[in-house]
C-alpha cells in the first residue's frame, strides 16, 4: 500500500539563502532524510516519520520548483515520534517539493509525480 518514496536532496527552488549545518559543524546524511518520507503509492499522500530524523523539526513546506508555497506548517511543538501526513490533492502540478526544515538546516526532498 505505501512504497518509500524516491526521494533525494537538492538544491532548494526558493530564492532565499539559508544557513547549512555544515557551519555548526554537524551533517545530516541524506539517506536519513530518505528513511523518513514516505509516499503512498498513487501519490497523492505524504508521510514523514519523525521519529526517523535525528533532530527536532521546525517546520514544514510543500512547494513547487518556482518557489511557491502551498504549504507550510509549524511541527516543532509536535512529538518527536509523530508520523505527519500531507494531502496532495489540493496542489497543482507534479513538480512538487517538500522542505523539511530544521533549526540548523533545511532539505528538500522532490516527491514522485502523480500521473
Amino acid at each position: 500500500m505505501f512504497s518509500a518514496a524516491h526521494v533525494f536532496a537538492i538544491d532548494p527552488p526558493t530564492k532565499k539563502n539559508k544557513a547549512s549545518s555544515e557551519s555548526f559543524g554537524y551533517e545530516i546524511p541524506t539517506d536519513t532524510y530518505q528513511k523518513a518520507v514516505y509516499q503512498s503509492d498513487d501519490r497523492t499522500k505524504v508521510f514523514i516519520d519523525f521519529g526517523e530524523i535525528p533532530v527536532n523539526l521546525k517546520s514544514i513546506q510543500v512547494l513547487n520548483s518556482s518557489g511557491d508555497v502551498f504549504i507550510n506548517k509549524v511541527v516543532y511543538e509536535l512529538p518527536v515520534n509523530s508520523l505527519f501526513e500531507i494531502d496532495l490533492t489540493n496542489f497543482p502540478g507534479n513538480d512538487l517539493v517538500l522542505e523539511i526544515q530544521t533549526f540548523t538546516d533545511s532539505r528538500f526532498v522532490l516527491l514522485g509525480s502523480r500521473n
